[in-house]
């Protein structure tokens, strides 16, 4: 077992993973075993199987003899009641003997004593009452064993020596087969009538019978190392659940609440159902808003100062280590200080005190945590030699925390006491914890603080609340310094608290091998248990596995109480059929050889070779897998080229997968058995046989069946129900019927065609008849076979239902681990969730470096925040999250974040197609027409090489844009989408209750480049993007104009490439940059993208490509452009030139009013 990850466990029993082995099943199965450390798990099953088949032979031989007494009593007349008396000994001491291998403490060496003495006291039974009843009449009469075919079944199936591996039981078998052989010879001796030709025949027979029930050791021990790595596979999934389970609801409850957690845990679920239902998705106005209020707590908000610097001058893997530093150091002072981190925002990292427990001193805490972050900040700051510092704010109020949005969610936090802190912050100092007179009256005097800044004082909203606001700088020392034991915490938690399975691979192997021992305590080993077990489970009060599976089947019929489990069943793969092939070959051949030294007919054994040679044709069809993976390993994706090979390997599969095609062969190939065994009886002469017979009886001569040898045949026929009950794959109802047939047959050929013959041949016991001998030995045999099929039946269904109930408790286990997986997606995104999880305690951060990202930033405005209230944000952010589905393809928009009333989303992050279980991916219905027009945006659009950096006419003329810039085509593709959601809110009154909102209007802003992408934090990740690209894409938006998509210069560029028109709009300041050009998107009142180069439509030369070459989400189409006049294109031309006059104050003037079109709506 090389592979390390605790998720790997390969179903070693299943029939892709078995029918594939070069080897013999059963023998692939013992290396698996042994390899898994579970043979002590399967010497315990063998052990308690043992018990069971004790218990088994005591009551199976207490039958027999019973019945044996009483056939004895009523079907002969003065009949010698000392020959009786071998059988009442058997059936009186007989559970003396075999409830000595039930004791404990008794070895393999004592257990094999008791097979062996059994196994003679049965013989000596069978002999001894021949002996007395020779004894009693004075004079030998001609007899055969009655109980030869019992005793060795029972040596190979119920006798604890058949439990116990070694060669041990086959020797067993052979000495009482040998001490037979002598016996029938020696009673042929006191007869005058030995035949060594009858003494051959009888030891094949006796030869086959070892051969077929030495084959069902094979099929019992297939069957039970089956059922331990099962059991062992299921056991270990369970452990390998719950450790998932724990770990990663360790890692949601670290982020979230534990109640949060296990409402979206519940919500998701039911989710899943719907959509397992194929139920149609919610709509709007019935999603669920998974906030709560928390009535008193203190917000703390911090800020970077000089982030930008930060993210603009570090390589990713020095930013990303900064970051996760400051922010783990955040979390483990947080912890101490019973603060709650919300969310990190780029450089800002937002914390409450309060949640999701009230406790009074949340003031303090949140205080002393801010006061942390300062020291940790500066002390970064100092030992890395970089200038950065915090500005935080802290204020008390109350606040509704929770999530909002369809997918990719993050704890938040909203109230206007959460706005009032974002302004203490902004409005603060650096290295000082600005907090208002709320926040500062719950604190003690341990704080030493100073009036606020001047910025506070003139800030409206701080104004308009009346907050007045103070800026602490420290705290007084307290007796205990935490320094040291934070560096503690510090240290361990980069390795504590990291998500990882590395090493859990032995712990969880070691405790499933202990696992399964417990297991085995509670498997089937047969139903002649089950009462007593019933009245254990019940004092005992715990659950018992066989009391369960009791209540699932009818004990009488040996079925499922359901049809449909019953179906299942027996529709399983049968990987034993092709070696019951084999056998039945093999007995085939030894009734020939029996026919054949009975010196038939050459017309009978014609006959018998003609249907040898068709069980010899079925044979090589059902082994033709098994020997093509000799010289060639099969596998489910390689098919031979010949045509008839495949046909071959068809039928040999469908003989051990289909039950249609098993019960049919089963039928077929045992009618063939059973007129090979009968085909001398069939084919003889009936008037000339009883001729014979009387000449012989008047002559006073000793009379033999010209034709046949009554024994012969019946030795034939147990051959024959023998090998019934060798093929497991077929119905045990179907066994036994077809059994009853042929007993039915060949004892109406006993009793009525050929009654002549049998009933003056030779018989078991004195004085009766030799018919019903003949009958008695087929029908004791019978009674053996079936009792023991229905136990095998009993255990190979009770192995099946608990799978089944196993399976069904890991379903609901995987619904769990589903809908956190959910959670977990929703948290990171999918590639980097999935990578995060198997982190190893030595592995690097993770971090991402892409060189062309598109960044979108989407804020909701002009509308009144304070009225319209969360339920419209969730419903806003909701549509826009179903609109995500449309964008999972190769160019995926990855949704970042929520803030506030900002949508954050990046297209890039990922150029490999994955499967984001974050969204539930409805079925996307045909659009209308109308929906189709609408949706059209996008001209026609040609790839190709630009190097030219510059926006100048010459570039425009040749419209070709890089593949690699695609990204920002389905960005602008998604902005617009936005828009149209916007609007369709707007003018269709989708929330006309709230009449505050029917103006709200979204600014949006769009740039590309490199960033920066990684998971900060470890208890609580986070994954965020960092770079300049991000500030720009944040700039355009907080600077664009209403239902317009802003953008800077080489974003424009790229869109211009695409056909897609951006007017210049003016130079905008941008924190850390200066003054850059910005330009406008130009949108028609129709919501879709103005060509930019006409001319392009009529290109239709190779070089062009339709963008559905990028297997992009949305459909380009023709959209007609308006007609324009040489005017217009001049002031185009002239746009073209005057772009770059970048100090020309005059000439930007005029380009504003050129500028991009704007929405109706707008302002």
């Amino acid at each position: 077992m090389a592979n390390e990850s605790p998720y790997y466990q390969e179903d070693v029993v299943a029939y892709r993973s078995l029918s594939t082995v070069k080897e013999l099943e059963w023998r692939h199965l013992k290396s698996k075993c042994q390899s898994l450390r579970l043979e002590m798990a399967c010497s315990h099953l063998r052990e308690l199987a043992l018990m069971s088949n004790v218990v088994q032979i005591i009551w199976q031989v207490e039958l027999l003899m019973v019945a044996h007494m009483i056939l004895l009593l009523a079907l002969v007349q003065d009949v010698i009641l000392v020959t009786v008396v071998p059988h009442f000994v058997v059936m009186l001491f007989s559970p003396f003997i075999m409830l000595m291998s039930m004791q404990k403490n008794v070895g393999m060496n004592t257990n094999k004593f008791i097979s062996w003495l059994m196994a003679l006291f049965l013989i000596s039974m069978d002999f001894a009452s021949d002996l007395l009843g020779t004894i009693h009449s004075g004079a030998a009469y001609p007899s055969v064993p009655c109980y030869d075919h019992v005793v060795l079944i029972s040596v190979y199936t119920t006798l604890p020596i058949a439990f116990y591996q070694g060669n041990s039981v086959y020797f067993l078998g052979m000495v009482v087969s040998v001490v037979y052989v002598g016996s029938v010879f020696y009673v042929q001796y006191l007869n005058d009538q030995v035949s060594l030709y009858l003494l051959a025949s009888y030891a094949i027979y006796l030869l086959t019978l070892n051969m077929i029930f030495s084959f069902l050791i094979v099929v019992r021990d297939y069957g039970l190392r089956r059922a331990i790595l099962s059991r062992y596979q299921l056991v270990y999934q369970n452990i390998v659940y719950q450790l998932v389970m724990k770990k990663e609801n360790a890692l949601l409850e670290s982020i979230l609440p534990r109640r949060m957690v296990r409402t979206l845990q519940e919500e998701i679920c039911s989710r899943i159902e719907d959509q397992d239902k194929s139920f149609t998705p919610q709509k709007a106005d019935s999603r669920k808003l998974f906030l709560e209020p928390y009535p008193d707590v203190s917000i703390l908000v911090a800020d970077m100062v000089n982030y930008t610097q930060l993210t603009t001058t570090l390589e990713a893997p020095q930013l990303v280590e900064i970051l996760h530093e400051l922010f783990v150091n955040f979390d483990l002072a947080a912890n101490r200080n019973r603060a709650m981190r919300i969310k990190f925002l780029g450089d800002a990292y937002n914390c409450v005190a309060g949640i999701p427990n009230y406790f009074p001193a949340h003031a303090s805490c949140c205080v002393d945590q801010a006061l942390d972050m300062i020291r940790i900040t500066q002390d970064v700051s100092s030992r890395r030699k970089l200038d950065i510092n915090l500005r935080i704010g802290v204020h008390s109020g109350e606040v509704f925390a929770g999530i909002i949005g369809h997918t990719k969610w993050q704890f938040d936090i909203w109230s206007k006491d959460v706005d009032i802190t974002n302004r203490l912050e902004a409005s603060g100092l650096p290295g000082l914890v600005h907090v208002s007179q709320m926040t500062l009256s719950m604190l003690d005097e341990h704080y030493i603080f100073r009036e606020g800044s001047e910025a506070a004082k003139s800030d409206p909203i701080l104004q308009q609340a009346g907050i007045r606001t103070f800026l602490v700088s420290s705290r007084l020392p307290d007796a205990v310094e935490p320094g040291e034991l934070e560096d503690e915490l510090s240290n361990a938690s980069v390795t504590s608290c990291r998500l990882s399975y590395g090493g859990y691979y032995e712990e969880i192997q070691i405790k499933a091998q202990r696992e399964i021992m417990k297991e085995v305590e509670e498997m089937a080993v047969g139903h002649c248990f089950i009462e007593w077990r019933r009245s254990r489970s019940m004092k005992k009060k715990d659950f018992n596995e066989e009391y369960l599976f009791s209540n699932q089947i009818h004990l009488v019929l040996g079925v499922f109480r359901s049809w449909k489990m019953e179906w299942a069943f027996h529709n399983l793969p049968d990987l034993m059929m092709k070696y019951s092939m084999l056998i039945v070959l093999c007995a085939g051949l030894a009734i020939l050889c029996i026919n054949w030294n009975e010196e038939a007919t050459y017309s009978d054994l014609l006959v018998l070779l003609g249907i040898l040679l068709v069980l010899l044709i079925l044979c090589f069809l059902a082994g033709y897998k098994k020997l093509r993976l000799q010289w060639k390993r099969h596998t489910p994706m390689s098919q031979p080229s010949c045509f008839l090979s495949r046909w071959l390997l068809r039928i040999s599969e469908r003989i051990e997968d289909s039950l249609f095609v098993r019960v049919p062969l089963t039928i077929v190939i045992l009618l063939l058995l059973y007129v090979m065994s009968s085909q001398t009886v069939f084919s003889c002469d009936i008037a000339k046989l009883e001729l014979g017979i009387i000449e012989a009886h008047l002559h006073n001569e000793k009379t033999y069946a010209e034709c046949f040898g009554p024994w012969t045949v019946t030795y034939c026929v147990v051959i024959v129900l023998s090998l019934l009950f060798v093929i497991s794959g077929c119905p045990l109802m179907i066994k036994m019927i077809l059994g009853l047939l042929i007993l039915g047959l060949h004892l109406g050929s006993v009793h009525f065609y050929y009654g002549f013959a049998f009933e003056r041949s030779e018989t078991t016991d004195l004085g009766l008849k030799a018919d019903y001998a003949h009958t008695w030995y087929l029908v004791a045999l019978f009674i053996v076979l079936v009792l023991r099929e229905r136990h095998v039946n009993y255990l190979r269904k009770f192995n099946y239902f608990m799978r089944a109930c196993y399976e069904e408790a890991h379903q609901q286990t995987d619904d769990k681990l589903r809908s956190m997986k959910i959670i977990m997606a929703n948290i990171l995104p999918s590639h980097v969730a999935q990578v995060f999880k198997v982190r190893r305690p030595h592995d690097q951060l993770y971090y991402e470096n892409f060189s062309k990202v598109a960044v979108m930033f989407a804020s909701i405005e002009n509308f009144n925040a304070d009225t319209t209230g969360l339920r419209i944000l969730h419903e806003i952010i909701c549509c826009f999250d179903d609109l995500l589905v449309n964008y999972q393809t190769r160019y995926k928009i990855e949704k970042i974040k929520v803030m506030g009333w900002t949508y954050m989303v990046a297209c890039g992050l990922e150029t490999d197609h994955y499967t984001d279980f974050s969204i539930d991916i409805p079925v996307k219905e045909r659009e209308t027409d109308s929906e189709v027009r609408r949706r059209s945006s996008v001209l026609t659009v040609h790839f190709g090489s630009t190097e030219d950096d510059e926006m100048s006419g010459d570039n425009v003329s040749q419209p070709y844009a890089h593949v690699q810039d695609a990204a920002v085509l389905v960005m602008t593709e998604f902005a617009l989408d936005l828009l149209r959601i916007m609007h369709d809110i707007r003018y269709n009154y989708m929330f006309s209750e709230y009449e505050t909102f029917l103006t709200g209007s979204l600014k949006i802003g769009i740039s590309h480049g490199p960033v920066m992408a990684g998971v900060v934090g470890l208890s609580k990740p986070h994954y965020d993007i960092w770079g300049h690209t991000v500030n720009m894409a944040s700039r355009m938006c907080s600077t664009g104009l209403l239902d317009n998509i802003q953008v800077p210069r080489n974003t424009a560029k790229v869109l211009r490439q695409f056909n897609i028109r951006c007017n210049y709009r003016a130079h905008t300041e941008v924190k850390g940059v200066g003054k850059v050009p910005t330009y406008l998107v130009v949108l028609g009142p129709d919501l879709t993208f103005h060509e930019h180069d006409q001319e392009s439509m009529n290109l239709k030369d190779s070089k062009s490509w339709v963008i559905d070459t990028l297997s992009l989400s949305f459909t380009p189409s023709y959209v007609p452009p308006k007609s324009s006049n040489s005017g217009e294109d001049e002031a185009e031309e002239e746009l073209d030139v005057n772009e770059y006059e970048e100090d020309d104050l005059e000439e930007s003037k005029q380009e504003r009013q050129k500028g991009g079109v704007l929405m109706p709506g707008g302002c």
